[in-house]
């Protein structure tokens, strides 16, 4: 037996009382992060604050009308969405693996099913960070070479300061809504359900993945911060010449009084 698991990272924090009020579905889980609902034997999807939501074992017609539907309830911009797919494979009596393409597991009912979309879940938010953050560092890059060339960047003044603010708020969703170190609560007393979700983790590359974003902003920021000092120590510059000037014109002025 096969089944699919894809996610989708719809690009906005999602308010979870306000779907669930609305979907109508049978919603079999919920707490202030996550929700998850049932629609046949062996089929759910499960929709995190954070704004990826993952199908399991769902047609794609009817994933199309459910994040359709998400979209409507919260009206949320039509666009093109980050998406993350991995295979299970059903093997009873076989051990917990995760591969390149697919996982195997030896049964499944809602609580493995959670552990694998959690992990789809982080990852195809993890896709859509890098490319935001990708973005930034593509834009930092062009402003560095402009420095290199130029001798001076062309982003100045309150663009500055709206680019180091766009930085900064990536950075902080990021920490807000991407806990991946911590490990689901249902996997502390389950041996079964930790070996899945640590083997997943790590096939998905997900703290790898991780640490390589922080490193990219962090580079980012230490950039920003180097444009926002030379901006200062021009503005302070030309302030300075702009003192010189007055000073200036007023001895001239005093010279020519008492000459005159």
């Amino acid at each position: 037996m096969q089944i699919t698991a894809i996610g989708y990272h719809l690009g906005e924090r999602l308010d979870l009382k306000l779907i669930k009020n609305s979907l109508a579905f049978h919603c079999v889980y919920t707490d202030p992060t996550e929700l998850i609902y049932e629609t046949s034997q062996y089929s759910w999807f499960q929709v995190f604050d954070y704004g990826s939501v993952v199908f399991f074992g769902i047609e794609k017609t009817v994933q199309t009308d459910i994040i359709g539907s998400i979209r409507k309830i919260l009206a949320l911009a039509v666009n093109e969405l980050e998406s993350e797919q991995i295979n299970i494979e059903i093997v009873p009596d076989s051990p917990t693996k995760a591969l390149f393409d697919k996982v195997i597991v030896n049964h499944i009912n809602v609580d493995v099913a959670k552990i694998i979309m959690l992990n789809v879940a982080q990852s195809v938010a993890l896709d859509y960070y890098i490319e935001q953050t990708n973005i930034l560092l593509e834009q930092t890059a062009f402003f560095s070479d402009e420095l290199e060339h130029k001798g001076r960047f062309s982003i100045k003044g309150k663009r500055l300061l709206k680019y180091i603010g766009k930085a900064l708020n990536l950075k902080n969703r990021i920490a807000r809504n991407l806990y991946i170190f911590d490990s689901p609560d249902i996997t502390w007393e389950d041996q079964y359900l930790n070996e899945l979700n640590a083997q997943l983790n790590l096939e998905l590359d997900i703290r790898i993945r991780y640490r390589s974003l922080q490193e990219s902003l962090d580079i980012i920021q230490e950039n920003l911060e180097i444009y926002k000092d030379i901006n200062q120590h021009s503005h302070s510059s030309t302030l300075e010449w702009i003192i010189i000037i007055l000073i200036a014109v007023e001895i001239v002025n005093l010279f020519v009084e008492r000459i005159f």
